[in-house]
């Protein structure tokens, strides 16, 4: 293959999991923005970390969201808990736990398209109440509905991930190689490139923690950087 072929193929396979990097990224965080807007009421309380939702899903899909309940301490604790799963009508549900010291128990409830909300969402909201051990803490999340059943929403999940966690260093490298001049434009794009992939990755794992906020600045500055990079590339 020539040079320049694989400069460009190499090219096409990393903006290709750029993209798809970029994709992902902003789906998880569209859920985790919508759930928390969806859900406030002016009050926040202490955040809850044990909540766990699937981030993508499809109309024949009935999924799984679970809560994780962790005592670490050496005291007993028994959290009364209330658990809303949005919809046009909403399902409520209730319950108690008792928690031996250094123990946790998991608790789940299942979601499907009847759960939909704003046309593209399921969310779920946790409210602990405060008991001798915690605060009042609350959690809450949010599955993106896709409109195909061809898949399911953790094939689709896991797929663009792997598209985007292979293609970017797979496309980096073969467009390195082809790179003979260390000096003007190739260094700019190769410092370019490099940065692009940090802040996609850096995005993904915002979205995965559920840091919407950070995440969506990371993804403003991955799009505005892929600009200039084409820019680079077609001067």
């Amino acid at each position: 293959m020539q040079t320049r072929s694989k400069r460009i193929l190499g090219g096409v396979i990393f903006f290709f999991g750029v993209f798809m990097g970029l994709v992902l990224a902003l789906a998880t965080l569209w859920d985790k923005y919508e759930a928390v807007s969806y859900f406030f009421e002016g009050t926040t309380y202490a955040p809850f970390n044990g909540l766990h939702c699937p981030f993508l899903m499809t109309p024949p899909e009935t999924v799984t969201i679970k809560a994780v309940f962790d005592n670490p301490t050496h005291e007993e604790d028994e959290p009364y808990y209330k658990m809303e799963i949005g919809g046009v009508f909403p399902r409520e549900f209730d319950g108690h736990l008792s928690l031996a010291p250094r123990t946790s128990q998991s608790v789940e409830w299942t979601a499907n398209a009847n759960d939909i909300s704003l046309g593209f969402f399921v969310f779920a909201k946790l409210h602990i109440l405060p008991d001798s051990i915690y605060p009042t803490r609350e959690a809450t999340c949010g599955i993106l509905l896709l409109r195909t059943s061809a898949l399911t929403g953790g094939q689709i999940f896991w797929i663009m991930l792997l598209l985007s966690l292979i293609g970017i260093p797979s496309g980096f490298v073969l467009w390195r190689a082809t790179i003979v001049s260390a000096t003007g434009k190739a260094v700019e794009l190769r410092r370019a490139m490099l940065t692009l992939a940090v802040l996609v990755l850096l995005s993904l794992l915002a979205g995965l923690i559920g840091w919407w906020f950070i995440g969506v600045i990371l993804c403003a500055i991955s799009i505005l950087l892929v600009t200039v990079l084409l820019t680079i590339s077609a001067g």
